[in-house]
């Protein structure tokens, strides 16, 4: 068997106000959309960063770099590919949108060897467990939308939300202090600052959400390199008892490799569309499991494909120490027709099906309703 097609184009829909996630906001919810076919008609997908608004940066990595490099090879050789296409990177860089293309073409490899195997992809990388806890993920918003949008998370059988924070520190203190009055003590509350805050400002912070119950504190200090990111949160781990998470934005393996031999973090996150695919993710998962670290990946929910949401969970049923699943609050194309059949949520836990790959399939008129125009013709 072998590889005929890798293409990569955006999806998306525009939205009718911007989504906000600390530094980061979004006019639309769509993804990059990675598709692999073979000379036996199989086909994987899977998808390339966090959002369709990078697509003139990622996509040509894909179309005309990466790709055109494993036609011809077998799909079923992941890590041989895996381990190439990295190589390729080593001249022009080996971080952000680089790693970015190499995960959606990673995840549609997986894909697409369940498919030829007849397995769902958590069981090929050994299963763990078979559902996995959801947390709801709302935006930053006015407080009082957020109160609203947190009781009703807990209507629909939610038992733990990320509420988001930042950049008033005291405004968000009293923000979280609010949906804790509001949900009650028994659900579990985390807190992403989005790197608001310099390293005094965050062991304020920590200590303010300590009394409030708070599962974890998420990136609250700024860091301009890998060395501040993992000094500073170090310094701020060994002044507080609340659990502090991070390692979204961190890229491979190798840049994990600190945070753990410091313990810098209590809980790692990794995201599959960005660190290197499933691959890479199960890697620094099953390293974190090595040093009694958790393993939260991370899902961006700038995206709303379900591709990346279906990518993680089946990372996450694959862990023993990956206790939680990010869970988009605001749906997206993946749920509006996208794909045949998207996860569904349910009494707060999100379960895979014995459908091969990642159980997701592309629905036929997908390219027509939701491929941004610029990219037409490569669909």
């Amino acid at each position: 068997m072998k590889i005929t097609e890798v293409t990569a184009f955006p999806v998306g829909v525009a939205l009718d106000e911007p989504l906000r996630w600390g530094a980061m906001a979004v006019n639309s919810k769509g993804g990059i959309v990675v598709r692999i076919r073979t000379d036996e008609g199989f086909e994987g997908i899977g998808e390339a960063g966090f959002s369709s608004e990078y697509f003139s940066t990622v996509g040509p990595i894909i179309n005309a770099q990466l790709g055109p490099m494993i036609i011809g090879r077998d799909p079923q050789d992941i890590a041989a590919l895996w381990q190439d296409m990295l190589n390729a990177t080593h001249m022009w860089g080996r971080r952000g949108i680089e790693t970015y293309a190499l995960s959606g073409i990673d995840i549609a490899l997986w894909d697409l060897l369940g498919k030829l195997s007849g397995q769902p992809v958590y069981r090929l990388l050994g299963a763990a467990k078979s559902k996995v806890r959801a947390y709801f993920a709302p935006s930053l918003k006015a407080p009082h939308l957020v109160v609203e949008e947190a009781i009703q998370a807990v209507g629909q059988g939610f038992t733990a939300m990320k509420l988001r924070h930042g950049p008033d520190l005291k405004a968000g203190v009293d923000m979280v202090a609010a949906v804790r009055t509001a949900v009650g003590p028994d659900i579990d509350i985390m807190v992403d600052a989005n790197m608001a805050f310099d390293r005094r400002e965050a062991l304020t912070l920590a200590r303010e959400l300590e009394q409030l119950q708070v599962a974890w504190l998420e990136e609250p200090i700024l860091s301009r390199s890998l060395t501040q990111y993992v000094d500073d949160h170090t310094w701020l781990s060994d002044r507080v008892s609340i659990n502090l998470a991070g390692g979204e934005s961190l890229l491979t393996r190798f840049e994990y490799l600190d945070l753990l031999k410091r313990k810098t973090f209590d809980i790692l996150q990794p995201d599959c569309t960005s660190v290197g695919g499933i691959s890479e993710a199960k890697r620094v998962a099953d390293m974190a499991s090595s040093w009694n670290i958790k393993c939260v990946p991370h899902i961006a929910c700038s995206s709303g494909t379900g591709i990346a949401l279906a990518a993680g969970l089946h990372l996450i049923l694959s862990c023993d120490n990956a206790p939680m699943i990010e869970y988009d609050a605001y749906g997206g194309p993946g749920w509006d027709g996208l794909l045949a059949s998207p996860p569904i949520l349910r009494d707060g836990f999100l379960e895979a099906s014995d459908a091969p790959g990642l159980g997701i399939e592309l629905t036929t008129d997908a390219y027509g309703r939701f491929a941004l125009a610029t990219v037409a013709a490569l669909v």
